[in-house]
């Protein structure tokens, strides 16, 4: 550190001490900018994961609820357009299970299994919205239209069946006409004709062919005048034959047209049938459909038996058999569509499940999820706070420590200049002649001018002490060889000589030393390209000059003061 410390200049030193702290601020952002982005990655990884997975199920439950309210408007109104909107619905569930599958790759086997499911419904409901149209959607078309009129023609034919009434009309006017034979009172006769124009009046207004209640008309009339005829020899006592006449035969041919177009209770027969049809429509149970099948079956078995004509017989046992095929169809038809309709309740219920389910998933895992992320997140404030204390300490420390290294060296520097002042200091600076710090080069110039006021002073000390010496040995010359004190002056002359001696030796060395360092700087002036360093090796080669300047002036003065005493 302290190596690194001379090369550089104190700007540099104070630079680097800010960058340095600047430094470890822009790691400590930078951790906080990870940290921030790692909480931004755990929520952006939680809204688009498990949120979105759980809006993706609900918009799936949310689209199946929308196409069960259309099936069940379908069922309920039987409109296509129902049908349509049910499968819109039904396609939007699609994309957005294709959405849910690729979050992530644990939500591609949900929505692989809610894709098949939706498939099921899909197809399940198309089945049932076939079997609804085969079926008929309204009561005049597909099988509900055919067996209706199939069921409405029957109805028509049994009005032209349905003289029972008629009939029971017949045998009441028989028993009076009976009764008029036995008795022979007016009050029969008047009850008979009574009969008479009501029978007339039931078949006129009845549900038979023209051509039949033509006839039937004709006979009536025919029957009441030849009843006239018996009922006037009835009551004047007159031989009856036993009750037999014309009037009879010609109620023998009423009777045989009523039996050639009669089968009994026809009519309220088809209407039980007709009950029990709605019964089994309106409620659905199949109870009604073996109900239906024993009127039907008993219808069956009056008409087979009947005296009608073959052609009528044969068209009415073809109704009846169209009845039965085509309510049958309806029946099994009902049946596929109480088993699709299952089905896709099935698969309805399995879709909820699983949305339900994974919904619960989600939200577990999100909490989960929050709660790991708010510890993290105070784990890593505590982390922060502990960066900042850090980098604060270290900043300060740096400061401190380059402020101690500018700082220290100046207040050393002062106190050499202080005794400089007012004594000759030993002692000198620290000195790196390869550091480029200015404290340093003051430290060099500092401790050059020390060592010149020490030269000066031992140039003087030694010059005072040669001076001496000349003076105290020209004083004994005059005294004999072998006087001590004039040995003891010789001896100390030439000690001051030997000083002197020593003293030019270093200052020559001193000398030399300058001359090498002139030479080293001149040739890494030669090789440097930086300015600062260029500029730095001149300012040493030009000090060193200086100082050499300084001792060859102080050794040419010392040489000129020697020549007068010579």
């Amino acid at each position: 550190m302290g190596k690194i410390a001379r090369v550089l200049r104190i700007g540099e030193k104070i630079g680097f001490g800010f960058g340095l702290v600047g430094a470890i601020f822009l790691v400590v952002i930078w951790q906080y900018h990870n940290t921030l982005q790692q909480s931004l990655g755990d929520y952006r990884s939680l809204q688009n994961i498990h949120v979105a997975k759980k809006v993706d199920m609900l918009k799936i439950e949310s689209s199946m609820r929308e196409a069960r309210r259309a099936e069940k408007d379908f069922l309920l109104q039987r409109t296509e357009d129902f049908a349509r909107d049910a499968d819109t619905h039904l396609h939007d569930a699609l994309l957005i299970t294709a959405e849910l599958g690729r979050i992530d790759p644990e939500s591609a086997p949900v929505a692989e299994q809610i894709t098949g499911l939706i498939e099921v419904y899909r197809e399940k409901f198309q089945a049932t919205v076939d079997a609804w149209e085969k079926k008929g959607l309204d009561h005049n078309s597909g099988l509900q239209g055919a067996f209706r009129e199939a069921a409405h023609e029957l109805e028509a034919m049994a009005g032209n069946f349905d003289v029972d009434s008629l009939y029971l009309q017949l045998l009441q006017i028989r028993r009076g006409e009976k009764d008029l034979g036995l008795r022979r009172e007016q009050q029969y006769r008047a009850h008979v004709l009574s009969l008479l124009l009501e029978f007339e009046n039931k078949t006129a207004a009845s549900k038979l062919d023209a051509s039949v209640k033509t006839l039937l008309l004709q006979e009536i009339e025919t029957y009441r005048h030849s009843f006239e005829n018996y009922a006037s020899s009835a009551l004047s006592n007159a031989d009856i034959q036993g009750g037999k006449g014309p009037f009879r035969q010609t109620a023998h041919r009423i009777e045989a047209l009523l039996n050639n177009h009669r089968i009994p209770d026809m009519a309220n027969n088809i209407l039980q049938l007709r009950r029990r049809e709605k019964d089994y429509l309106l409620r659905g149970d199949k109870i009604y459909v073996d109900m239906a099948l024993k009127e039907l079956n008993l219808i069956h078995n009056l008409v087979e038996p009947a005296a009608i004509s073959s052609t009528q017989k044969s068209h009415l046992l073809s109704l009846l058999e169209n009845y039965r095929r085509d309510f049958l169809a309806l029946v099994d038809q009902n049946n596929l569509i109480i088993s699709m309709t299952g089905e896709m309740n099935r698969a309805v219920t399995e879709i909820a499940d699983l949305v339900e389910s994974n919904v619960k998933l989600a939200n577990q895992v999100a909490q989960q999820m929050v709660t790991e992320i708010e510890a993290s997140s105070a784990d890593k404030e505590r982390l922060m706070l502990w960066l900042v204390a850090l980098a604060t300490l270290l900043g300060v420390l740096f400061a401190v420590s380059i402020t101690l290294r500018i700082v220290r060296p100046l207040r050393s520097m002062a106190g050499i200049l202080d005794r400089l002042a007012y004594e000759e200091p030993s002692e000198r600076l620290p000195f790196y002649t390869d550091g480029r710090d200015e404290v340093n080069l003051m430290a060099g110039s500092v401790n050059t001018m020390a060592d010149n006021k020490a030269r000066l002073i031992n140039w003087w000390k030694s010059t005072m002490r040669e001076a001496a010496a000349c003076e105290n040995l020209e004083m004994t010359l005059n005294k004999t060889r072998d006087d001590p004190a004039r040995a003891e002056a010789e001896t100390e002359f030439r000690q001051a000589l030997s000083a002197r001696h020593e003293l030019l030796l270093q200052q020559f060395q001193k000398l030399h030393d300058l001359n090498g360092n002139i030479i080293k700087h001149a040739e890494s002036l030669r090789r440097e390209v930086h300015v600062g360093q260029t500029q730095s090796s001149i300012n040493t080669i030009s000090y060193s000059a200086r100082s050499l300047q300084s001792i060859l002036e102080l050794i040419g003065f010392q040489e000129h003061a020697k020549k007068p005493a010579a």
